[in-house]
């Protein structure tokens, strides 16, 4: 009986991986409008009647398929910081960014990751999993940071993902590539971040605060 028993919940766990794979694959491919008990269904071979038993809205479905996309996100990511030397130039630790965020990876998984953020926007039990998310890439972006000597103080990893978020979602929405844009990007803000707020040159036309102190101790000497 035990033993018969042990068998079930086997299967059952089986079945239920089955199904979240599905949809996690029915979400990449085709989106978040994709998504139904009977489409899931199909895709993992299974009776409708076992999306149902394991999922009773299409939310949990979304929910489950999202985390589990997420989860091998970030393993992939773990192994691209997990993969750099102990020192890294800046066109490096520019290329291990964008890797982060999946900026390199084909358009379709690209833009699901992007549709999570809006879809926390729409439903609060997602916004755990993409806080939770972005926790963790913050880690790995700080991880390349330290790599490349760039102080990590006043928030920089999440300073250069918020970046390199921003830039690649702006790629996709106008069919550029989210690899170049962010790459692009990136090569100009590390530098800066690596000079330092003190040492950084000023915009064009306006003097350093070293520079302005300069110029009015002269004007008072010559007053």
């Amino acid at each position: 009986m035990a033993a018969s028993s042990g068998g079930r919940y086997a299967r059952g766990v089986e079945r239920r991986h089955a199904l979240v794979a599905a949809a996690a694959d029915l979400v990449i491919e085709q989106g978040l409008a994709a998504l139904s008990h009977r489409a899931v269904a199909v895709r993992a071979g299974l009776p409708l009647a076992s999306t149902t038993y394991y999922f009773s809205s299409v939310d949990d479905l979304r929910n489950e398929a999202l985390d589990h996309i997420a989860q091998a996100w970030v393993t992939r990511a773990r192994a691209v910081v997990d993969a750099l030397p102990p020192h890294v130039d800046h066109d490096q630790a520019a290329r291990a960014v964008t890797s982060i965020i999946g900026a390199d990876a084909p358009s379709p998984q690209v833009l699901v990751m992007y549709e999570r953020y809006l879809e926390a926007g729409r439903h609060s039990r997602l916004r755990t999993l993409v806080a939770a998310w972005n926790a963790q890439l913050t880690e790995l972006v700080q991880q390349v940071l330290l790599r490349a000597a760039i102080p990590v103080e006043d928030d920089s990893a999440g300073l250069v993902l918020a970046l390199a978020d921003g830039v690649a979602v702006t790629a996709l929405a106008e069919g550029t590539s989210p690899d170049a844009a962010v790459g692009a990007a990136l090569t100009r803000l590390l530098p800066l971040l690596a000079a330092g707020p003190a040492r950084a040159d000023p915009p064009s036309g306006v003097a350093s605060p070293a520079r302005a102190r300069q110029d009015r101790s002269h004007v008072r000497r010559h007053a």
